[in-house]
């Protein structure tokens, strides 16, 4: 398909930017980026309030594109708040000077005495978006400001902008009485972070539309004193009230630690077991704030409140919080069998696998048959929890029942399974002797990968040893990973056997558990790797050469990346940084002129980290690089290494490129830096 050709007169694009057809006007914001800006900015500015969200982008990115603009420019885009009667143009007004960053600062603070009241609040809110301090002293005046919503805006964005230089006057906004701006003032403070002091939050209490602010504040404060309140706070009849107060509790009791929050929090809390004053708290295990949701669980959990059985079962639902409910079931303990027992037949499988994992990590056995008859469901997910259930309660014959599942047809079961067995270790060493013997004499070469994999459990070196010599390359590989993890000194032999091996995944896993376990006797075997025809070998090998860190090893790798190329060389550059420092990062910095970019790329990071002395050697070539990723790349790397010294070069590097990426990028870090 053709393009349509590009628009070259305003004439023509003024006329296209009336077109009905989205596209049409589209392409005449494009073509206004090749007009002179001037001129240009009346349509742009006009693009910029078109009815779709597209054009609307569009002529905002071209603006921003068009870095750095004049002073009257940004008076031109400020002035576009003023637009009551079109939304769409307001809000890209103020996502352009967003962007715009600190470089809008100035020109906005000169508004804040505007006498338009909305353009006022706007303006505050962009500051509070950008999140510079220097508008401090501005935004702390506008708490004064005649208007309520500005001063409302006020306390809302020096919360936002988060600088403690704002507690003092903030604090003393909270004398007056005006309720609503107290209430934004106390949700400012909590975001600053500086506690405030407890005789100033105490007396707030007594207003309901305050208490879920003043919570909020007393879980920052961080005083003992704060923790009856917080207690109390538990019974607030208003959800989110109460709900602050057990968020703020269990941010106390991670303050406090130790002996201290067990008897201000724990012990007070376990008093309230079974009490009325818990029956809303348990109704919070219904909602669906991931914050509030994990502070009830710890609650209910520290009470032992069994009620709340039913309400952890639900929000195990949610991966995120499974581990907390667990906790929390510990908390519970036995008395959780019973509502336990009654809910499984009901419940669905992901449900009954979080049971079968509570009755296992709890050590109920009175469920052992519910877990011994859930190895046989249709459900996948629910044999793999009752193995390692199952392992847990660890009932006699629990290893031979466990070992059936080995062959299961779902791989998560298999594993699981595995995983169940390698538990049982410690406990049935002597049956998972018998076992390992059984499979690692089977005809499948599955069965004796198993054998493998669980010999290492048992730490076998020298069955595994055995089993490095086996027919199959699959089971050779995880004898050797075996031998890895038991990380005994004499496998090192036939770790180094392996690397000769005819199976190219073999000698990867070797080179690899050579790097754990090798010690200084590997590093002439794994230099030997280093010749090896396979690539991801030679990738595996010079990272074992990094994990062992001898500089013994530098000459030959550094040989080994004068020839080598992509992933090889790029494992070889960062061996050479591990293994090398100073002038022996040499071949670190060559690779800056490699015709791969991600072999770049990755030399710029490595590099990045070892100070700044080569940026200023290699800053014109890569900001110049053809290659879009590095120029992008090393431009995030020589804003961090150098800060507000990089402002120049990257200011010319913008007016020189043509990549729109990166120059997003590039405006980004200016606005950041400037």
């Amino acid at each position: 398909m053709r393009r349509a050709p590009l628009l070259t007169s305003l004439e023509e694009i003024s006329k296209q930017l009336r077109e009905p057809d989205e596209e049409a006007r589209r392409r005449a914001v494009i073509g206004l980026a090749h007009q002179p800006l001037e001129a240009a900015m009346p349509l742009l500015f006009c693009a910029m309030g078109d009815g779709s969200w597209r054009v609307r982008k569009d002529a905002v990115a071209t603006l921003l594109a068009a870095q750095p603009l004049k002073a009257e420019t940004v008076e031109g885009i400020i002035d576009l708040l003023r637009s009551a009667d079109n939304a769409g143009l307001r809000a890209s007004a103020v996502e352009l000077l967003e962007r715009l960053g600190t470089r809008a600062v100035a020109p906005l603070c000169g508004h804040l005495s505007d006498p338009d009241h909305d353009l006022r609040k706007f303006v505050i809110d962009i500051l509070g978006s950008i999140g510079s301090s220097s508008c401090l002293p501005l935004l702390v005046s506008a708490l004064d400001d005649p208007d309520p919503n500005v001063r409302v805006a006020a306390a809302e964005n020096l919360g936002k902008i988060g600088d403690a230089q704002a507690h003092p006057p903030l604090l003393k906004v909270l004398e007056g009485g005006d309720l609503w701006l107290k209430f934004t003032v106390l949700d400012a403070l909590g975001k600053i972070g500086v506690p405030v002091p407890l005789e100033v939050l105490t007396p707030l209490l007594g207003e309901s539309l305050l208490r879920r602010a003043v919570y909020d504040c007393l879980g920052l404060l961080g005083e003992p004193a704060c923790a009856p309140l917080l207690l109390k706070g538990l019974g607030e009849p208003v959800k989110n009230a109460r709900e602050a107060a057990v968020v703020a509790l269990m941010r106390l009791r991670v303050r406090l630690g130790g002996a201290e929050a067990q008897e201000l929090i724990d012990r007070p809390l376990k008093e309230l077991k079974g009490s009325t004053q818990v029956a809303g708290l348990l109704a919070s295990l219904d909602g669906t704030d991931p914050v509030v949701l994990d502070a009830v669980v710890r609650v209910v959990g520290i009470m032992g409140e069994e009620r709340a059985v039913p309400g952890l079962l639900a929000v195990a639902r949610q991966e995120r919080h499974r581990a907390a409910c667990l906790q929390a079931f510990r908390g519970v303990g036995e008395s959780a069998l019973a509502t336990l027992l009654e809910r499984y037949p009901e419940a669905h499988a992901q449900e009954q696998a979080f049971i079968a994992q509570v009755a296992g990590e709890l050590g109920l056995v009175e469920a052992v048959d519910l877990v011994r008859e859930g190895l046989e469901d249709d459900a996948p997910q629910l044999r793999s929890a009752c193995a390692l259930a199952l392992a847990k309660l660890a009932p006699k014959g629990a290893a031979r029942r466990i070992a059936s599942l080995l062959g299961d047809p779902a791989h998560e079961v298999a594993e699981a399974a595995l995983e169940a067995l390698r538990r049982l270790s410690s406990r049935e060493p002597e049956e998972l002797t018998r076992l390992c013997s059984d499979l690692s004499q089977s005809g499948r070469p599955e069965r004796r990968r198993d054998a493998a994999l669980l010999l290492a459990s048992l730490s076998d070196s020298e069955r595994l040893g055995l089993m490095v010599k086996d027919e199959d390359a699959g089971v050779r590989t995880a004898a050797v990973t075996s031998l890895a993890r038991c990380g005994q000194p004499q496998s090192v032999g036939s770790l180094v056997m392996a690397l000769v091996d005819e199976s190219p995944q073999v000698r990867v896993a070797a080179a690899q558990a050579l790097g754990e376990v090798g010690g200084t006797d590997a590093v002439e075997p794994l230099l030997l790797a280093l010749n090896d025809a396979d690539p991801w070998v030679q990738t595996a090998a010079l990272k074992g050469l990094a994990a062992l860190g001898d500089p013994r090893a530098l000459p030959g790798v550094v040989a080994l990346i004068a020839d080598a190329r992509g992933p090889v060389l790029i494992a070889g550059l960062g061996t050479v940084a591990a293994l090398g420092e100073g002038a022996d990062l040499a071949p670190v910095e060559a690779a800056l002129a490699n015709s791969d970019e991600e072999v770049v790329q990755a030399a710029i990071g490595i590099l990045c980290g070892t100070g700044n002395g080569w940026i200023e050697r290699h800053c014109d070539p890569l900001l110049g690089h053809p290659h879009w990723g590095v120029r992008r790349c090393f431009a995030r790397a020589l804003a961090e290494a150098l800060g507000t010294a990089a402002l120049s070069r990257l200011e010319t590097a913008l007016s020189q490129e043509t990549d729109p990426l990166v120059r997003g990028e590039i405006s980004g870090l200016l606005g950041r830096l400037g």
